[in-house]
């Protein structure tokens, strides 16, 4: 009983760690989309806490982790179940596995497409692209788990060797810092900002018995601004794209707009 009861302690608190680092990791990875985003504009947002970048970081790594989760449980219950069978290859194991681990990123890709105004701008050049990041993540990060984790009796040449582990390693970080970089560009401004993703939103400000700065434009004679491009938001400022094809963006202080509104 006691033995059963420490165990359970012991797979707790190891799923509590990997479940800190794996929300660390989506955490970091989120900031570096964010802050390459904005710096497409000229923009930079350096707070310590922000939900954006978590959920930037779901956007952009959580079908691929989940991916990978399933094959390795696939592996796990194949070795369970047939332990001789599961290093050689089987056609109808492979199909089946495949189709199983590939939901997450198909229910990603769905979802994308179920967003209005994507389907508009997503290609099949970025589709296939996504696919092929994800692809190549998945495959080493799975070669970097088999090498890091292998017994020695069970080392093969050119394959699941530990030595190995450092470059798989390396290899699968270029290759999510390649993902995140172009996902900022290409997948990341899709995304409504209402979903954690960068798409700005269509604003307009107005103004009470403050006036507005002459850097605003307004709508013919009324107190209301043009529509601007709202790209970020803070406590203290709104970020939007200016309408100047010389200029990237402009700070507009909430001090000097009585309100903000919100187009469709």
């Amino acid at each position: 009983m006691e033995a059963s009861l420490t165990n359970e302690i012991h797979l707790v608190e190891s799923l509590s760690k990997v479940f800190a680092v794996a929300l660390g990791v989506l955490y970091l990875l989120g900031f570096l989309v964010v802050a390459a985003y904005l710096s497409r504009f000229g923009v930079s947002s350096f707070s310590v806490l922000h939900l954006q970048y978590l959920l930037a970081g779901v956007w952009l790594l959580g079908p691929s982790l989940l991916h990978t989760t399933l094959m390795h449980a696939s592996r796990r219950f194949d070795q369970r179940v047939d332990p001789v069978g599961a290093g050689k290859f089987n056609l109808r194991r492979f199909v089946v596995s495949s189709v199983l681990t590939s939901i997450p990123t198909c229910i990603f890709i769905v979802l994308l497409y179920a967003i209005p105004n994507v389907l508009r701008t997503m290609t099949w050049g970025i589709g296939i692209r996504f696919l092929l990041f994800d692809f190549a993540m998945t495959n080493f990060a799975v070669l970097f788990w088999q090498s890091w984790r292998v017994p020695p009796d069970r080392e093969k040449p050119y394959k699941n060797r530990s030595h190995a582990a450092p470059f798989y390693f390396s290899t699968l970080c270029m290759f999510v810092l390649g993902f995140a970089v172009w996902f900022s560009v290409r997948i990341y401004p899709l995304i409504p900002s209402s979903l954690g993703g960068g798409r700005p939103l269509t604003v307009v400000f107005f103004e009470g018995e403050k006036k507005m700065p002459d850097e605003i434009q307004r709508e013919g004679s009324t107190k209301r601004s043009i529509p601007y491009k709202l790209v970020l938001s803070t406590d203290k400022y709104y970020v939007v794209l200016s309408p100047s094809p010389k200029e990237r963006s402009m700070e507009v202080s909430r001090d000097s707009v009585a309100g903000m509104i919100v187009l469709e």
